[in-house]
């Protein structure tokens, strides 16, 4: 301060410096940018990557799917063949076998009241209201049963070949 008034002259000189500085921050960053963008990027050569490594799978693929018939472990007995091979020997495979019932067995997958639409059972009519509840069954509050057997006939049929 001189003579009582602010000396402003240093605050613009600041400014514009700053401004300058600023600038030429800019400047280079620009310059840069500017002469790494016509160079090939890193995401570029990535990608070409990728993609001829995708077309040597797909390549290998292709071999391993067309190629003739070969050993893969004799000791095994693993071959490797031609996919249309292949699914030749499976549709003639399944076209000499015999057409027979499974043998399989497999045991009722109905809980208790719901073996009304089991072969060899009737199913009983269906109770609606208290009407239908009866005698001893009124008083002890069980119901008779829904499903009783219909014959002396054996609930499963039998295969005849």
């Amino acid at each position: 301060m001189a003579n009582g008034h602010p000396n402003t002259a240093s605050f613009g000189l600041g400014f514009i410096g700053a401004v300058l500085i600023f600038c030429a921050f800019a400047a280079v960053a620009w310059l840069l940018f500017s002469f790494s963008s016509t160079l090939q990027p890193n995401e570029d050569k990535r990608a070409q990557n990728r993609e001829d490594k995708s077309a040597a799978i797909a390549q290998e693929a292709q071999d391993k799917l067309y190629s003739p018939a070969k050993w893969i472990d004799k000791s095994k007995g693993t071959v490797q063949l031609p996919i249309d091979t292949a699914m030749d020997l499976v549709v003639a495979d399944y076209q000499a076998k015999s057409v027979h019932a499974s043998e399989v067995k497999v045991e009722d997958p109905y809980p208790f009241g719901l073996k009304s639409i089991t072969p060899g059972f009737e199913a009983a009519p269906a109770a609606t209201g208290t009407a239908a509840i009866t005698g001893t069954a009124a008083t002890t509050g069980t119901a008779a049963p829904v499903a009783k057997p219909a014959t002396a006939a054996s609930p499963t049929p039998e295969v005849k070949s």
